[in-house]
C-alpha cells in the first residue's frame, strides 16, 4: 500500500514524495485512489478587487464501470490540505472527485492582487477562490460541493455570495457555533492566546511553535474521540506530515482569524440548495443546540449525526461519512443510466 507523503521545506511549501504508509482498520478494504495533480490558474473578485493565482488540484477518476455523471469538489479545513480528504475520496470510488489545496496551503500559493501584492486571506477570498476554481473546472449544475470544518464556512460563504448552480452541498463537521461563547469559550481562549503568541514571536520561533509536535499532540487529545491505537497513530502521522504545510505565517494567521470568527450560520439563509450537515455526536467544536439552529437556518437543510465521532469525523468515521454523501447525492441528483 502506498500513500502520498509531503516533505516540508524550510519555507513551508510542500514537495510530494511517495513512501509506504498505513491506513486505520478496517479502511484497508477500500482500495486507495491515486490522483493526478493539475495546476489551475484562477481569477476572482473580492469586494471589487481583482485577485489571481494558481490552485493545485488533485483529480481522482471514477472507477471504469461507474455510471455517475456528477463530480464532487471537496474543500479541506483550517491548516489542512488535500491529504485530509483521502479517506473520504477512497470511500466514493464511483465519483470523479476534485480536491484542491486552499490558497496558502500545500502546493497552492497565496493569492495576489493585480500588482502582485498578497491579498488578505479572508472567508470572502476563499469563497471567491472556490468560485474561480469552479468556473475554471466547469463545475456547477449536477455537481456537489463538500466542505469539512473551516471548509464548511468557505462553502457556505461561496454558495451565499456566488449562487453557483450546485445540485447539493455537504458540510462535514460544520462550524455551527460561535466558539467564543458558552462552553466552547475556555478552549477557544487557549487557542486564541496560542495564535496571538505566534503573531508576536520572531518568524523562526513562531514557525517552530506552530509546527510543534507537542501542540499537535494536545490538539489530538482535545479533538479525538474513542481512538484505538491504530487510528491514533494514523491521525498523529497525518498531522505531523501535513499540518505544518502553510506557505507563511501571515496567511496562516489570517486564515485562523477567518476560521475562528465566522460560522456557517452567518451564511445559511442564502444557501439555497439541498444541504446535508454531517456532524459528529461528540464534536467538541459545536453544540447540539448550535447544530439544530443551523439546520433550521438552512432553507433546504438536513442534519445527520454520526455516532461515536468527534470533530475529526473524516478520520474517525470515513466509511459512514462516505455512505451518507452517496445517499444524499443520489437522492438529489439521479445518476445517468
Amino acid at each position: 500500500m502506498v500513500m502520498r507523503v509531503a516533505t516540508l521545506s524550510l519555507v513551508g511549501k510542500i514537495r510530494s514524495t511517495t513512501q509506504p504508509r498505513f491506513l486505520p482498520a478496517p479502511w484497508v478494504e477500500y482500495p486507495r485512489r491515486v490522483p493526478a495533480k493539475v495546476t489551475i490558474p484562477i481569477r476572482c473578485e473580492v469586494r471589487g478587487q481583482q485577485i489571481a493565482g494558481e490552485v493545485a488540484v488533485w483529480k481522482y477518476s471514477p472507477q471504469p464501470e461507474s455510471t455517475r455523471s456528477q463530480r464532487l469538489l471537496l474543500i479541506h479545513g483550517f491548516r489542512g490540505d488535500h491529504h485530509g480528504m483521502q479517506l473520504i475520496v477512497d470511500g466514493l470510488p464511483e465519483f470523479e472527485v476534485l480536491v484542491p489545496d486552499l490558497p496558502g496551503y500545500g502546493q497552492s500559493p497565496p493569492l495576489c492582487t493585480a500588482d502582485g501584492v498578497t491579498h488578505e486571506h479572508t472567508v470572502n477570498l476563499y469563497a471567491a477562490a472556490v468560485e474561480g476554481l469552479s468556473q475554471a473546472l466547469h463545475l456547477g449544475s449536477g455537481d456537489c460541493l463538500i466542505g469539512h470544518s473551516f471548509g464548511t464556512v468557505v462553502c457556505a460563504a461561496h454558495c451565499a455570495q456566488h449562487h453557483r448552480d450546485w445540485s447539493s452541498v455537504v458540510l462535514s463537521a460544520p462550524i455551527s457555533d460561535n466558539i467564543f461563547r458558552g462552553r466552547l469559550l475556555p478552549g477557544a481562549t487557549v487557542v486564541e492566546l496560542y495564535y496571538r503568541l505566534c503573531q508576536v514571536l520572531p518568524e523562526a520561533a513562531a514557525n517552530a511553535v506552530l509546527r510543534s509536535p507537542t501542540v499537535l499532540e494536545v490538539m489530538n487529545l482535545t479533538l479525538g474521540v474513542g481512538w484505538d491505537r491504530e487510528l491514533t497513530a494514523f491521525v498523529k502521522d497525518q498531522h505531523r506530515q501535513f499540518f505544518g504545510g502553510y506557505w507563511n505565517r501571515k496567511n496562516l494567521l489570517e486564515s485562523y482569524h477567518a476560521s475562528s470568527r465566522h460560522t456557517v450560520k452567518e451564511y445559511a439563509s442564502n444557501v439555497r440548495v439541498p444541504t446535508l450537515l454531517l456532524a459528529g455526536s461528540q464534536d467538541t467544536l459545536s453544540t447540539p443546540k448550535g447544530r439544530r439552529l443551523l439546520r433550521e437556518s438552512l432553507p433546504q437543510g438536513h442534519l445527520e449525526i454520526i455516532r461515536g465521532s468527534g470533530h475529526l469525523v473524516h478520520y474517525e468515521k470515513p466509511a459512514q461519512l462516505a455512505r451518507a454523501v452517496r445517499q444524499f447525492v443520489s437522492c438529489v441528483t439521479p445518476h445517468r443510466q
